[in-house]
């Protein structure tokens, strides 16, 4: 939908009444008014009791289904959190296995350059490498 479609005050009511069909063009005016004039960024799902008796003047079934995308868009919303958290727990669990996993490396590592001969050597390296991982569960988020 381009600019020059809605140059005229009129063919905004013309395009609700085009995509619902069983409004009046009255109507289709009456809804176009009630958005225009009521354009507000809200935090609540639900409009305010007054926006709602607008919609309900203008069609009865309009409050019903509004409320039931409210609810089918809060149900989507629980799932879509739900989600994120098991996989933010997945991601935390695996962090923490491959942390464990680098660890025993580090440490096997250590020791074998210590069992080499190397004493300090192993010392450094255990140090840096235990020192790194603890650091990374200690660093606030």
């Amino acid at each position: 939908m381009s600019d020059k479609e809605l140059s005229k005050p009129e063919e905004l009511p013309k395009l609700v009444k085009k995509q619902v069909p069983k409004l009046t063009l009255k109507e289709a005016r009456e809804v176009v008014g009630v958005v225009s004039s009521q354009v507000s960024i809200r935090s609540a799902p639900y409009p305010s009791p007054e926006e709602y008796e607008r919609y309900h003047h203008i069609d009865p079934e309009l409050t019903s289904q509004m409320k039931e995308m409210v609810y089918k868009e809060q149900e989507h919303q629980h799932k879509m959190d739900d989600e994120y958290m098991l996989k933010e727990y997945s991601l935390r669990e695996r962090g923490q296995y491959l942390a464990f996993g680098v660890f025993i490396l580090v440490i096997g590592l250590g020791a074998f350059t210590i069992y080499q001969g190397f004493e300090w050597g192993g010392a450094v390296i255990t140090s840096l490498g235990v020192g790194g991982i603890v650091a990374q569960f200690l660093k606030k988020r």
